[in-house]
């Protein structure tokens, strides 16, 4: 059910309960008024009934001013007067003046009528006959009256909730037209056009959502400008990779080998130094071992696997600490983690990887600190990186290449990337990435 129709019909059911129990209210109160209204007119009706005869009763009135005297009381609110003629039936003498008026619906009159008293009285005439009369209270003109303000009532209930009705409706519209422009907002960042933005709103709370949206669609225009430069960057490093690796294998591998079968043709001549051939062909195929390791190393470092995270790690620094013997590099290393997944041990020897490149590169350190340790043993197991290096710091704002691929890898384990540089203190970068235990496969 759509918003609009789940709002009208709880305000259909509120009104029909509001109609009900207002309703049965009114006719409970008119009942209440009409029965004292009428009692009271009728005990008063009586009294002066009680009065006027009683001031006649010393002398025989004839038909003509006992007629006269039940006239004049006949025309008090809620009251009926009947005389019994000599058949001892009812006659109805004195006919009412609104006759005419429209009475109320018969089923109200039977909800607010309850019982209602009556009196019989005798008047001796002069000529000694004897007349009965018998009054009644007659509620008519109450419950005509009750109706008509029941009917006023309910109609201007009626308005009211029509107005508030109109109202609701009214404001709904208006925010339902802003939730369809939130929905289309939300449709065009589904679809990728992060440029539109969503317009201001009146209300507060739409505008804060379209706030929030607009926010959204720039984080993720930001997020896909990135990633499809880091596309193109992992692109250009593989053809740049390939390049060297081809230009490796033809300088390094070709000439090697060219050199091997040209020595191997020159030993079968007589009179050549087979030793000194032999001692240069193992000199070429050590030199042709250590270029084989050094790209192996490159493209993917074998010694993970067996030997471990703690092993392939250190290895890594001593080549660095070779390769730069005025970088001081201190590594920290908790064996706890040799038990991690292959899969995160990879990340987590790239990205210190990554950070020992990126400090040769840029820093201008003299000294970096690597702690790779294990926290949260009990409730979240977790790696945790800590780099820290004392160069220059301050150029790089976390958004190179190098770092976007470190914090790419680390979010795509579920874990969390800090990068903080600051001028004249260097580059400290921290990695909280979650434990995954080793499968019987690895």
């Amino acid at each position: 059910m759509s918003l609009r129709g789940l709002i009208n019909s709880r305000i259909l059911f509120s009104v029909i309960i509001i109609i009900i129990v207002g309703g049965l209210l009114t006719i409970w109160q008119a009942r209440h008024s009409v029965e004292r209204e009428v009692n009271s007119s009728f005990n008063l009706a009586l009294q002066m009934i009680d009065l006027g005869f009683s001031h006649l009763s010393r002398t025989s009135m004839t038909e003509y001013e006992w007629l006269q005297q039940i006239s004049a009381i006949q025309h008090t609110r809620h009251l009926h007067i009947s005389i019994l003629n000599e058949d001892n039936e009812e006659v109805e003498w004195f006919v009412s003046d609104n006759v005419d008026e429209e009475l109320p619906p018969e089923w109200f009159q039977r909800a607010v009528k309850t019982t209602y008293p009556f009196s019989n009285y005798d008047i001796k005439l002069a000529d000694g006959r004897v007349k009965k009369i018998i009054v009644r209270a007659d509620p008519m003109d109450e419950i005509a009256e009750a109706w008509e303000e029941s009917e006023s009532y309910f109609w201007s209930v009626m308005t009211m909730i029509a107005v508030i009705f109109l109202a609701i409706n009214f404001v709904f519209n208006s925010m339902l037209q802003n939730v369809r422009t939130i929905v289309v907002g939300l449709r065009r960042v589904e679809s990728g056009q992060y440029g539109r933005k969503l317009p201001p709103f009146k209300i507060s709370e739409f505008d804060a959502i379209a706030t929030e949206i607009n926010h959204l669609s720039d984080a993720l225009k930001v997020a896909k400008e990135n990633n499809q430069a880091l596309a193109r960057h992992t692109m250009q490093i593989q053809e740049s990779e390939r390049r060297n690796l081809s230009r490796e294998l033809h300088d390094e591998m070709g000439q090697s080998l060219t050199a091997i079968k040209a020595m191997s043709t020159a030993i079968r001549q007589p009179g050549t130094d087979v030793a000194k051939i032999s001692d240069s062909i193992a000199e070429i195929c050590n030199h042709l071992a250590g270029v084989v390791r050094s790209m192996m190393r490159t493209l993917h470092p074998l010694s993970l696997a067996d030997l471990g995270l703690g092993a392939t790690l250190a290895d890594l620094v001593n080549e660095w600490r070779r390769r730069h013997p005025d970088l001081v590099i201190k590594l920290d290393y908790d064996d706890r983690l040799d038990d991690i997944s292959h899969e995160l041990a990879i990340h987590v020897y790239r990205i210190a990887q990554e950070c020992l490149t990126n400090v040769v590169r840029h820093a201008n350190a003299t000294e970096v600190t690597l702690l790779i340790r294990q926290e949260g043993e009990h409730t979240s197991p977790r790696v945790v990186m800590r780099i820290r290096d004392n160069g220059q710091g301050g150029e790089s704002s976390g958004h190179g290449f190098g770092v976007l691929a470190m914090r790419e890898r680390v979010e795509n384990m579920g874990g969390r990337f800090r990068f903080e540089s600051e001028a004249g203190k260097g580059v400290n970068v921290s990695v909280w990435m979650p434990i995954i235990e080793k499968t019987e496969n690895e």
